[in-house]
């Protein structure tokens, strides 16, 4: 079985912005679609995302967001190369590096290499006559990951609500991942109505999670652990904090807008280390800028030995990024996250990579997300033990979550429980 087709095309993803497809038909008659998410908390050293903006394809609708020169590069330059190609997933990547073989794929577009990249993966998967999950793990029992859900959102996803992007709950001590999600719903809807009740407005955030405005993070994190509390999971359910520093990192200073207070690198070294022994905190993810690596290895010296330290913006799911993380000690996790590598062969390779120098890794979505819910096969199938999708609001976020529903009512399968020394 072949590529007849390739056929690149504009979307929009869960915020209303333009983001890249690809359909691909075989030489059976079927048609396969992948769709790929953006982010709005965008590290620098992540691919390159072609949109419109400052050229003539750009059109005022769109604000140059639109997509059009990736469509047209996947069309005129990529579909050229695979037509006729049999479906060696591998490969075809292969030939994408060889269209573009600059670093983050800055002439066509990670957009585009993606789409393209996920679309011949599906078709394979189809081809081969197994689901996307059996395509990439063919034989045994799949490892659903433990979900890391947003209930409270601040920062680039909720008009700085909060200084800090997230307050999320890791429910580690679930015994099914249907059990994990609903603790998960049960915090969410209850902050929802508590949120309420105080009188306090809010909005949905990007990932579903609730805008909800507190002065300082330990509010926040009080919040939360007051419903963790009430709905009698006080010791079952731990708190990630997503700081996404870079945002406020500028004249090597860190700069919280909400608090108005000014910390030097090694005064907000202190600080976070206050916050992780102050509150159950399972997880912290990218609590210093991309480029404070001194920052960061001082911090995972002394932070708490349970602690996952996650790296997004830090590593951007690159390989010599990650390589630079390990030899330094900066951290012990990393995010996965394949529009910030632009190809599946080498996102997974990344993620290989971090296993075998004993790294936790979170498979993540972005904040623009489409319905396609072609993740939860990769962090099941890939073995990630976590994974990151936003909140429980937006069928774009519930397309990942009813997928590992899924996963775990019709395949034989397991529970990651990454956290079980909490």
């Amino acid at each position: 079985m072949n590529i007849k087709k390739l056929l690149g095309y504009q979307v929009l993803d869960s915020r209303g912005r333009p983001t890249v497809a690809v359909t691909i038909t075989l030489s059976d008659g079927s048609l396969h679609t992948a769709r790929v998410p953006s982010g709005a908390s965008t590290g620098a050293h992540e691919a390159r995302e072609l949109r419109d903006a400052g050229t003539t394809k750009a059109e005022s609708f769109y604000a140059g967001k639109s997509v059009y020169s990736a469509v047209e590069n996947i069309n005129s330059k990529i579909a050229p190369k695979l037509l006729g190609h049999s479906l060696n997933l591998a490969a075809i990547d292969g030939l994408l590096v060889e269209v573009d073989p600059t670093p983050g794929h800055q002439v066509i577009g990670a957009n585009a290499t993606l789409a393209t990249s996920l679309a011949v993966a599906k078709a394979a998967a189809h081809a081969s006559g197994k689901s996307l999950v059996r395509y990439f793990q063919p034989e045994g029992a799949l490892l659903l990951p433990m979900p890391m859900v947003n209930i409270l959102s601040g920062g680039a996803h909720a008009n700085r609500s909060l200084d800090i992007q997230d307050v999320l709950v890791v429910p580690h001590a679930a015994s099914n991942f249907a059990e994990a999600l609903s603790w998960i719903v049960a915090i969410r809807e209850r902050a929802a109505s508590d949120g309420k009740a105080h009188g306090v407005t809010h909005l949905v955030a990007d990932e579903g999670g609730l805008g909800l405005s507190f002065p300082t993070t330990d509010d926040a994190c009080e919040f939360v652990l007051s419903q963790i509390e009430e709905l009698g999971l006080s010791g079952k359910v731990s708190l990630a904090l997503d700081i996404a520093s870079t945002q406020f990192f500028a004249d090597h200073k860190y700069s919280l807008t909400t608090s108005g207070q000014v910390y030097s690198p090694d005064q907000f070294v202190e600080e976070i280390l206050d916050l992780v022994t102050t509150y159950p905190i399972s997880s912290i993810e990218d609590p210093f800028a991309e480029d404070d690596w001194a920052s960061w290895s001082a911090f995972a010296a002394s932070a708490p030995a349970h602690l996952q330290i996650l790296g997004d913006d830090l590593f951007t799911t690159n390989l010599h990024r990650l390589e630079r993380g390990i030899a330094e000690k900066s951290a012990n996790a990393i995010l996965i996250k394949a529009n910030q590598n632009g190809l599946l062969t080498s996102t997974h390779r990344v993620l290989d990579h971090a296993h075998a120098n004993n790294f936790a890794t979170v498979v993540s979505a972005r904040s623009g997300e489409t319905e396609d819910s072609w993740l939860a096969d990769i962090a099941t199938s890939w073995r990630a033990q976590q994974i990151k999708v936003g909140s429980t609001h937006g069928s774009e976020r519930t397309a990942k979550w009813n997928r590992l529903l899924e996963l775990e009512a019709t395949e034989e399968t397991e529970f990651a429980r990454p956290f079980k020394a909490l």
